[in-house]
């Protein structure tokens, strides 16, 4: 058993090499030789002499620099925009092919003197620093938000270049402000004479989908009272959630009559003459009556939100329906028991029992309603 657990693992090794060298073999005859480059690396760190990878490994290198090289020219002379960080970013992935393959002594033994650019990249930075942050400014310039955003994009990628290039950490931070879309969000409380309602639990649920959408980094949710603290006079929507109409408890009592019959049940015996014994074959009857209490409840959230403006325009005005059916079942029945279905037996078998109580009610029928939300306001704040 032990040697047949070796051979199995020998052969999904072999299986896993075959494939991963198939794989940069692949890559290198589709041209992708930056690709290949980086998988026979990988390979070869697992398995130094792999035939397959030493041999895709020494024909894609060369290939590999040329085509970055080859790109860098032609985009030098072309004067494309963003050229210094392009050409960063190129240099970067020769630098990693350079990395990949000194980490690997296999790959090392196969090219020997890979090709490092750290000093090329080093004087390209301030271009492309200057460039990255000229960009962040014209953005910021147009006054949208949505350039703000772009601008914010910008000054990061001038801070990574030099780190703290011109103004750019002060530039992040307004870019940033600039950029967030600020939204109170107003949770109204349940209104009922009825019942001591709360909606806390479904507006639990309502907070953690705004967390969720504020893992944009570019949205930002406040209670009324965090707005005032914040002094957001002037927030860019107003988001609120209100329960217009529901009902908990309505109350449907059923009854249902049924008269069952069974053939062929044993009813009794006999003695026969020669004292030997034998069953009687019948029918049996009862009349069973069956209960079943329904407590429905039900309700409409509405959800608006609103551009706060001089149009104060609704961005959404949406009502969304909910509803929750609480029932108990019970029954008794006159006759034989053997004329009852199983399930009647077991309705027959139950006590009545009270409703569960109104708050119970009231947050089983809100869970439809908040997935609904959910879904609505990921989707709507999805582009923003």
């Amino acid at each position: 058993m032990k040697t047949l657990r070796n051979i199995f693992g020998t052969m999904i090794v072999m299986c896993v090499v075959l494939v991963a060298c198939t794989t940069a073999k692949s890559q290198y005859e589709k041209g992708n030789y930056y690709d290949a480059v980086m998988r026979s690396v990988d390979k070869l760190r697992k398995s130094p002499n792999n035939k397959n990878a030493r041999e895709t490994l020494v024909n894609a290198y060369p290939l590999a620099v040329n085509t970055f090289l080859d790109q860098l020219e032609s985009e030098d002379q072309a004067n494309v925009d963003f050229k210094y960080s392009k050409a960063i970013y190129t240099y970067q992935k020769l630098n990693k092919m350079y990395e990949s393959i000194q980490r690997s002594p296999g790959a090392k033994a196969v090219i020997s003197k890979p090709k490092k650019y750290y000093k090329t990249i080093d004087k390209l930075k301030p271009d492309a620093a200057e460039e990255q942050y000229a960009a962040g400014m014209y953005q910021l310039s147009m006054g949208s938000r949505d350039n703000a955003k772009q601008a914010y994009r910008y000054f990061i990628e001038a801070d990574k270049f030099i780190t703290g290039y011109k103004n750019s950490s002060e530039m992040i931070d307004e870019a940033y402000h600039r950029s967030i879309l600020h939204v109170v969000a107003n949770l109204k409380p349940v209104q009922s004479r009825t019942y001591e309602l709360s909606a806390d639990i479904f507006y639990k649920q309502v907070e953690n989908t705004l967390k969720q959408i504020e893992n944009n980094e570019f949205i930002r949710f406040y209670t009324p009272d965090e707005a005032v603290k914040n002094n957001l006079e002037n927030p860019d929507q107003i988001l609120e959630l209100n329960f217009e109409d529901f009902v908990v408890g309505e109350t449907h009592t059923k009854e249902r009559i049924e008269k069952m019959e069974r053939d062929s049940i044993v009813i009794g015996k006999v003695t026969l003459d020669s004292g030997r014994q034998k069953e009687v074959i019948g029918s049996v009857e009862a009349e069973v009556s069956l209960f079943r209490m329904e407590v429905i409840s039900r309700g409409l959230v509405n959800l608006s939100i609103t551009k706060n403006g001089i149009d104060d325009k609704d961005l959404i005005y949406q009502d969304f329906p909910g509803e929750f059916v609480w029932f108990h079942e019970w029954g008794q029945f006159n006759g034989d028991q053997r004329a009852l279905t199983e399930d009647q037996i077991i309705i027959c078998n139950n006590r009545r029992i009270s409703p569960a109580p109104p708050q119970q009610l009231f947050v089983e029928f809100t869970k439809p309603i908040q997935q609904q939300l959910h879904s609505r306001l990921i989707s709507f704040y999805r582009n923003y």
